[in-house]
This record gives C-alpha cells, sequence and structure tokens, in this order.
C-alpha cells in the first residue's frame, strides 16, 4: 500500500474537522456522500540504542530524516483503520521491529514510541487525551522508558507533590495541568526518592507535553545513559 500522509497540528486537525463537518450538513438531503474519517498518529525514537532509524507506516517511508533518539515525525493525518509500523536501521531496508495492529479512531491522537534495544524492540502506543484543556494551563505527563530502571516518580523541583507516581518501564501517566513557565522536571526512584536525573523546560499555556525517562541506568556499549528528554506534543 503506497499512500500519501499529510503532517500537521492537532489544532489544524479539529478546525479541518470542523470543516468536514459544516459541508456533510450542507450536503445532506441533496445526495449521499461518503466522508472519510481521520485519526492522527506521531512516532517517537525512545531506544536507548545511538541507531538513528526509519519508519513505515503500511510500507510508506514517513520521516525525511532518520530518527535520532528523542527524534519523531509529528502528528500524521491517517484515514481511520489499522496500520502496520515498521522500523528499519537508517538506510537498511530490514525491519529491527514491526507493530501491527495498530488502531487508528476518528478524531483520535496517539504517539507510537520505539523502545528496547538490539534484540528487544518493542514499541509501545500511547492514546494522547487532549480533551479538557484550559488555555491558562501547561499541559504534562511522564512515561518510563527506560528498560533498566525501577519505578520512577516526576515532579517539579521543590514542589510537596508528585505529576506522576510509581510508573514502571512502559508506565505512562494522564496530562496533569501545570502553571506556565520555566520549569525543573525531576525524575526520582519511587522506592528512595533519590533524583536520577533533572530537564529544564519551558512549558506554555495550551499547550502539551511528555517527559520522557530514557536510557539505561547500566548501559552497554553503543547505549545511552539514563537521561530525560522533553516532546512538545504538535
Amino acid at each position: 500500500m503506497n499512500t500519501n500522509y499529510t503532517k500537521f497540528s492537532f489544532k489544524t486537525f479539529y478546525t479541518l474537522f470542523g470543516i468536514a463537518l459544516v459541508a456533510l450538513a450542507s450536503a445532506c438531503g441533496k445526495s449521499e456522500t461518503q466522508v472519510t474519517e481521520y485519526g492522527s498518529l506521531s512516532i517517537y525514537n525512545a531506544s536507548p540504542s545511538t541507531a538513528t532509524y526509519d519508519v513505515y507506516i503500511n510500507g510508506s517511508k514517513l520521516n525525511g530524516v532518520a530518527l535520532p533518539y528523542a527524534g519523531g515525525v509529528k502528528y500524521t493525518q491517517l484515514p481511520t483503520g489499522n496500520y502496520e509500523a515498521k522500523f528499519t536501521i537508517a538506510t537498511d531496508a530490514a525491519s529491527i521491529y514491526t507493530k501491527n495492529g495498530i488502531a487508528v479512531g476518528s478524531n483520535s491522537f496517539s504517539t507510537l514510541y520505539l523502545t528496547g534495544t538490539s534484540g528487544n524492540f518493542d514499541g509501545l502506543l500511547v492514546s494522547d487525551n487532549f480533551s479538557g484543556a484550559s488555555t491558562d494551563k501547561a499541559y504534562v505527563r511522564f512515561i518510563n522508558l527506560s528498560p533498566d530502571a525501577t519505578a520512577l516518580d516526576l515532579r517539579i523541583k521543590d514542589a510537596t507533590a508528585n505529576l506522576a507516581s510509581n510508573q514502571s518501564f512502559k508506565g505512562n501517566s494522564a496530562f496533569v495541568a501545570v502553571d506556565a513557565g520555566t520549569k525543573v522536571f525531576e525524575i526520582k526512584e519511587t522506592s528512595a526518592s533519590i533524583v536520577k536525573t533533572t530537564v529544564e523546560a519551558s512549558v506554555a499555556n495550551g499547550k502539551f507535553y511528555t517527559i520522557i525517562a530514557g536510557g539505561k541506568v547500566t548501559p552497554s556499549a553503543n547505549e545511552r545513559l539514563f537521561n530525560a528528554q522533553v516532546i512538545t506534543h504538535q
């Protein structure tokens, strides 16, 4: 299957969806019109490996530039249905990991994260729920994608409560509202409250962010040390 895909922001998607509804309403009573429904999928490389990767959706290459660690493809509009994602080492055709049955629902947003390392790659598909957002708050969630880390917490430095707690490998929290501004986010061990790493980020009102714990606590050759990365959903 060779399909052309369009990359765009989730705000643009809602605008286009509204226009489609208006067009459908005006056509009612005149003739039967088949309306194609769409959802959106983004993809990120969260593998601790130092390699870069290409990604194919149903056989069509999605990325223009090979995906480095924490690199990705922003939301791509897809007709609703099930898809296959194949990852290859950059410029190579052989699959290092293929995930089947990726469901794309109508008016939905989701992100596929490549995880693991050579011989043990995997993919984590996470639904991105942007509903109920306020324009006077920023929104943050946490995902633990470090294969050998213990359960982890996420907290803003000097805060009294966690934004997310007890997330084991592949565990992910819901989006939590925070005040906009420049923040230092701390990733801690749940069991010992030891700060493993920090990352500073400026978060803006009405925007959504995922903070990822990645790399490995004890990396092998050609693997990255434990770290934190921030993804802006757009």
